[in-house]
């Protein structure tokens, strides 16, 4: 392909304006369902739009990599450009709250096309010296979209009304579209010979589709829980029986037992159920624990964010001079320290919510040294025919984990929060608070060890061999 420096910078601005596009519209959302709701009626779905997003996002992204394997990048993200386009316009004009869950659904399916897509055309299009940088600026993208997407949220449904924070998306979207899809022509074509496995990749949305809601037990209730556990059991393994007949399954098994592959997946998603679950246990403990005002609570939380985009950059620089492996085990032994300092210090006598603010800077920085090094390290040893997979799963393992961990860190605190009110004592968080990060922490300590053992090559050497061949 052409190393025109313009077509690349056009093409990775295209990519970028997408990108924050979705990732502003995962937080920006939840600001305007109030409005929404007088609007259209039907309270009792109220959680559903945001639900369904999130959902249809993190099934469809592998599905989305691998997909962009068989028929090429070009085409796989246009469609999905398409697909998040026409959906944010419709949810523009609902005109009921069970027509916005259904577009809200196509949209999040269209969000985990932008998602998958954007990091893994940058895997086609830039070289390792290259990429380090690229992959650093794409993550600072993706983190302030989901930053200021709650202020502008509010900002947009007070002066222009709720269905503007969808409408919003179609001039990026057509900018988009006119940077990118012209010049990817040359971009990653279709491998030769290679057909969808339309099988496995049904079975695979429909157990990724089971274990997400599962994970969210509480808003589905026992007897379709216990249905969902019966039908994951029968799935399974004739998945597994399924992918190992087909000549080209869409879950290449291969990949996934190389210990490279493998050892960072199981630490992605170890970080990704610390991660999520501190996010969503950390604000109620400065509101309910340490009596903090919501505003006080953003602010104090903002450098988590802050810590996340400078370890991203400095790693994602780091990684193309040296080997991923001390980065990786920096970056877990981090987080095990975090999440064992976030026990102490909410169980000191004299507790200081300045120390748990830096605590979850620490967590920030833990995140901004795995994903970034594990991302950069898997594309560059993927095979082209499968770095959309390689790519997508990555995210995928990360995100259902995070979903887990919400669940799980949250669940000790639950009794305290929801039958108190008002500010709870240091005795009622301090078992919470062991259970929870203790979790946390036991779940790294596990993943940490797997990745010591494995010896990442040289990836400077092992591009420039590929290159050659």
């Amino acid at each position: 392909m052409s190393e025109d420096p313009a077509r690349k910078f056009s093409i990775l601005l295209g990519l970028t304006i997408g990108l924050f596009a979705s990732s502003l519209e995962g937080t920006i959302v939840p600001i305007a369902m109030p409005k929404a709701v007088l609007e259209l009626g039907r309270p009792e779905l109220y959680s559903w739009p945001i639900t369904v997003f999130i959902l249809a996002s993190t099934v469809s992204i592998p599905v989305w990599g691998r997909l962009s394997d068989v028929k090429g990048r070009r085409t796989i993200y246009g469609v999905g450009l398409l697909i998040f386009g026409a959906s944010s316009i419709l949810c523009g004009i609902s005109w009921s709250l069970e027509a916005l869950i259904l577009f809200r659904l196509a949209q999040g399916i269209g969000s985990g096309a932008l998602f998958a897509l954007t990091f893994t055309i940058i895997g086609d299009l830039f070289r390792l010296e290259e990429r380090g940088k690229v992959t650093g600026y794409t993550s600072t993208v993706w983190a302030v979209g989901s930053l200021v997407g709650p202020p502008l949220g509010g900002v947009i449904v007070d002066y222009l009304g709720w269905r503007w924070v969808y409408l919003i998306n179609a001039p990026p979207v057509a900018a988009a579209a006119l940077l990118t899809m012209p010049r990817l022509r040359a971009l990653a074509r279709p491998a030769m010979g290679r057909e969808l496995d339309l099988a496995g990749l049904a079975l695979f949305t429909a157990i990724a589709t089971i274990g997400v809601l599962l994970v969210n037990y509480s808003t589905i209730g026992f007897p379709t829980s216990l249905l969902f556990v019966v039908s994951l059991a029968a799935a399974i393994p004739t998945f597994v029986i399924v992918e190992r007949r087909v000549k080209t399954p869409f879950v290449p098994f291969e990949i996934l037992s190389d210990r490279v592959n493998l050892s960072a997946l199981i630490l992605n998603g170890a970080a990704g159920f610390a991660f999520f679950g501190a996010i969503t246990v950390v604000p109620p403990l400065m509101q309910w624990f340490y009596g903090l005002k919501p505003v006080e609570t953003g602010l104090l939380l903002a450098p988590t964010t802050l810590s996340w985009v400078l370890a991203a950059n400095v790693s994602s620089r780091l990684v193309v001079k040296v080997n991923p492996r001390p980065i990786i085990v920096s970056g877990g032994a981090l987080f095990i320290c975090a999440t064992t300092l976030a026990i102490i210090i909410t169980n000191l006598a004299t507790s200081n919510v300045y120390l748990l603010a830096i605590v979850m800077a620490f967590v920030g920085a833990s995140m901004g040294l795995v994903v970034p090094t594990t991302l950069i390290g898997l594309q560059t040893l993927a095979k082209p025919g499968e770095l959309g997979f390689i790519t997508s799963i990555l995210t995928f393992v990360r995100s259902l984990a995070g979903a887990i961990g919400t669940q799980v860190m949250w669940a000790p605190y639950t009794p305290i929060f929801t039958l108190r009110q008002g500010l709870v004592a240091a005795s009622d968080v301090f078992y919470a608070t062991l259970a929870s990060f203790g979790t946390a922490a036991l779940i790294l300590a596990f993943a940490l060890p797997i990745s010591l053992r494995v010896k990442w090559p040289d990836l400077k050497m092992f591009e420039s061999n590929r290159t050659k061949l």
